[in-house]
C-alpha cells in the first residue's frame, strides 16, 4: 500500500461569490482550482495536492480551511436560494457560520435548522415587516427551549 501524505489547503472566496483552492506544496501555497460549488472543494484540493506532490489522489490526505466569507455574518438575515432544500427555497432565515462544514447553519420559521452551502444563499434580501416577525417570534421561541 503506497503511503498517505498529509496536506494543508485552504479556500479564498473572490468577490464574485466564487472559491479559489490553494494548497501548500513543497514550494508554497499553490493556487490548484476555482469553483462556485463549495461541494467541489475538497475534490479540487485533492486533485491539486496530487498534481503537485506527484502521487495518486488515493495517497492524499487534505485538511482544508474554509473560513467564512466577508459578504456573511453571524445571525444576519439570509434568503434561501438553493433548490437542493426545495421546502425552503425562497424561506427568510437567519445564518450562522459554521467552518467544519463549509457552510451556514441556517434557521427557518417553522422548518427548523439546516445545513445551506454560501451559494445557496441571498445575503442581501427584501424582507417585509410579517416575515420578519414571524423570524424573530420563532427564534424567540426557540432560545426559550434550551
Amino acid at each position: 500500500m503506497a503511503e498517505v501524505t498529509g496536506v494543508r489547503a485552504r479556500v479564498r472566496h473572490e468577490d464574485d461569490r466564487s472559491y479559489t483552492v490553494l494548497v501548500v506544496g513543497p514550494t508554497g501555497e499553490v493556487e490548484v482550482g476555482t469553483t462556485t460549488e463549495t461541494g467541489q472543494l475538497h475534490r479540487l484540493a485533492e486533485e491539486g495536492a496530487a498534481r503537485l506532490l506527484r502521487v495518486r489522489r488515493e495517497q492524499v490526505v487534505v485538511e482544508l480551511l474554509v473560513p467564512r466569507p466577508a459578504y456573511g455574518r453571524d445571525g444576519q438575515l439570509v434568503r434561501i436560494t438553493s433548490r437542493d432544500v426545495p421546502e425552503d427555497h425562497g424561506a427568510l432565515g437567519q445564518a450562522n457560520w459554521f467552518g467544519a462544514e463549509g457552510a451556514w447553519f441556517v434557521t427557518v420559521a417553522g422548518s427548523g435548522t439546516g445545513i445551506v452551502p454560501t451559494e445557496g444563499l441571498d445575503f442581501a434580501p427584501t424582507v417585509g415587516d410579517v416575515e420578519l416577525a414571524e423570524l424573530t417570534a420563532s427564534l424567540e421561541r426557540a432560545g426559550q427551549e434550551d
